[in-house]
């Protein structure tokens, strides 16, 4: 099959996803397991050293009903920056803004954008994450980032979206995350990346705790 028939094959599916979404009675908002507030402080090696708030306006767009974001930092002294957001339910507009959008608007442009594939701790299996290489003025970061879906990691937006439409159907829930974790580059791009790797890797199985299968 051509790339330009998949791509309107995929597109055809969602627009009929989403209308089967508006017409169908809206599903419960999924709460949230225990609230992002209570987020351990150490995740692995790494210790919480600051929390930050978004603007008002932010949130209005965002419309997250939970959030967490953190600065964390190694025996190192190596810093990372750590954002989940929640939506217990993704109706009337609520809903994950990609990073890939919000990042340059902010000032930042992407120099590499890739997936990788990250091992965790058994019994848990590999997850597929965006890895993005970013610059603003001099600086640069590194950022992963996913989808997590009902206890599912996804990281391409439309796949997210579509199981999104798929659960709503299945499951009447709409709820979901989205997960980023970011670092200045340290030493050079693929230490910095190992770096954010192990960090996700003692992160993941903590999220279980908070955001609903």
């Amino acid at each position: 099959m051509r790339q330009p028939v998949r791509v309107g094959l995929s597109l055809s599916l969602l627009i009929g996803a989403l209308l089967v979404l508006q017409l169908r009675s809206p599903g419960e908002a999924v709460p949230i397991r225990k609230s992002l507030d209570s987020f351990p402080t150490a995740v692995g090696d790494w210790q919480a050293r600051e929390g930050a708030l978004l603007e008002l306006d932010t949130l209005n767009v965002l419309k997250a009903k939970d959030y967490l974001m953190r600065r964390d930092q190694d025996p190192s002294g190596k810093s990372l920056w750590l954002f989940i957001a929640y939506w217990d339910s993704q109706r009337k507009g609520a809903q994950p803004h990609s990073p890939t959008n919000c990042l340059p608007g902010g000032g930042w442009e992407p120099l590499e954008a890739s997936r990788v594939t990250i091992p965790l701790p058994p019994p848990l299996t590999p997850i597929r994450v965006n890895r993005f290489l970013i610059q603003k003025d001099r600086d640069q970061q590194v950022v992963f980032y996913w989808y997590q879906s009902q206890g599912k990691a996804i990281a391409g937006e439309l796949a997210a979206r579509m199981t999104m439409m798929k659960n709503s159907v299945v499951r009447h829930r709409t709820d979901g995350a989205l997960v980023r974790v970011s670092s200045p580059v340290y030493g050079d791009v693929q230490q910095t990346s190992d770096h954010l790797v192990r960090y996700i890797q003692a992160l993941y199985p903590v999220l279980g705790e908070y955001l609903p299968d």
